[in-house]
């Protein structure tokens, strides 16, 4: 089943922006080329696009201003100076999918204390079915975070089809490769020295569902009424609060939550890894620390046990989350497993 988004709700797409006429039928198509972002079709509906035309920095290959562009990592100074690019960021705050066995729904809000929305989710089909749904956020500041978020986005894009059983291999080796190159990046560039990202990444074959976490995000699954938290906390407060230092609910105004133990693009040591079977109407909730460390898990129960969709669930979760201060950017995303 393709994702649920009908064509009403559909938004202005790059060649439209640009008017470059390299959508498929026009005006340079046929001399020129058809633009890799007006073709992919795995990220149709993405960001409210056709196509990839919502998310083309994410595609390699595509044809800016004339000009033959590489992945994201590699055209990253070009698309973070683009207007479309920053028009996009500044409308996107939810998207819905269903596709196959999973629902999802995915909701980003910047808070009431930042300038900027260094967070991003990411959700992925593949050729064969399989489903890749992310969190990150970025670390570094305004421009530096926001771009280490996108550079992880980027990397997820051209992930190749992941083989059966090496779920966990591919995806620690993902963060150990994009750790490395966001190094790189910020030793190129002195505006983006320093600049990081936490990732949290959920891979999905059948009923199994493989994950990746460096960082202070945070996967859950909830299972017959029942919120088990799947990653642990890579950071100071986690061991403050396992020590009886801290108090959970003192988490979001403790200068600890910002210690963080990893981070991509801070030498990443090992990335966490892991796996959990789905049974049916499992939901698995990925988060940033600006939401969980402002709602507890309690309330999470109580919203999920009277839920009637994702939407409205998530939404209701995220403006709790405001209500206690939205201290920090807000990202939530919850996958419904229901085989058929």
């Amino acid at each position: 089943m393709g994702s649920e988004i009908t064509m009403e709700k559909l938004k202005i797409n790059c060649w439209q922006y640009k008017q470059c006429g390299r959508e498929p039928g026009g005006p340079k198509s046929e001399k020129e080329g058809v633009c890799p972002a007006a073709a992919e079709n795995a990220f149709n509906t993405f960001n409210n696009g056709i196509n990839a035309g919502r998310s083309c920095w994410l595609v390699a290959g595509t044809f800016c201003d004339h000009t033959i562009m590489g992945t994201f990592a590699e055209k990253i100074d070009t698309c973070k100076n683009c207007g479309f690019y920053k028009k996009v960021q500044e409308e996107e705050h939810s998207f819905y999918a269903v596709e196959g066995n999973i629902s999802l729904y995915a909701a980003t809000h910047i808070g009431y204390v930042k300038n900027a929305n260094e967070d991003r989710y990411y959700f992925k089909r593949f050729q064969d079915n399989t489903l890749l749904f992310a969190v990150a956020d970025g670390l570094g500041g305004q421009a530096a975070g926001d771009y280490a978020a996108e550079i992880l986005r980027g990397k997820l894009a051209n992930l190749p089809l992941v083989p059966n059983g090496k779920e966990e291999e591919i995806l620690a080796a993902l963060a150990l490769e994009t750790d490395s190159f966001i190094i790189a990046a910020g030793e190129k560039d002195a505006q983006l020295e320093g600049m990081g990202t936490t990732l949290l990444c959920v891979f999905i074959r059948d009923n199994m569902a493989s994950w990746v976490h460096v960082g202070d995000s945070r996967l859950s699954v909830y299972k017959k009424g029942t919120l088990k938290q799947l990653t642990q906390d890579q950071n100071l407060a986690r061991y403050l609060v396992e020590e009886g230092e801290l108090l959970p609910e003192e988490v979001a105004d403790h200068y600890s939550r910002n210690v963080l133990d990893q981070a991509l693009g801070s030498i990443l040591d090992k990335p966490e890894t892991g796996s959990v079977v789905l049974e049916p109407d499992d939901i698995l909730m990925l988060s940033t620390d600006g939401f969980h460390n402002l709602v507890l898990p309690e309330q999470i129960v109580a919203e999920l046990k009277n839920a009637t969709e994702l939407q409205s669930t998530v939404d209701s979760l995220v403006k709790i989350a405001l209500k206690r201060g939205g201290m920090d950017n807000i990202t939530l995303v919850m996958a419904k497993y229901s085989p058929a």
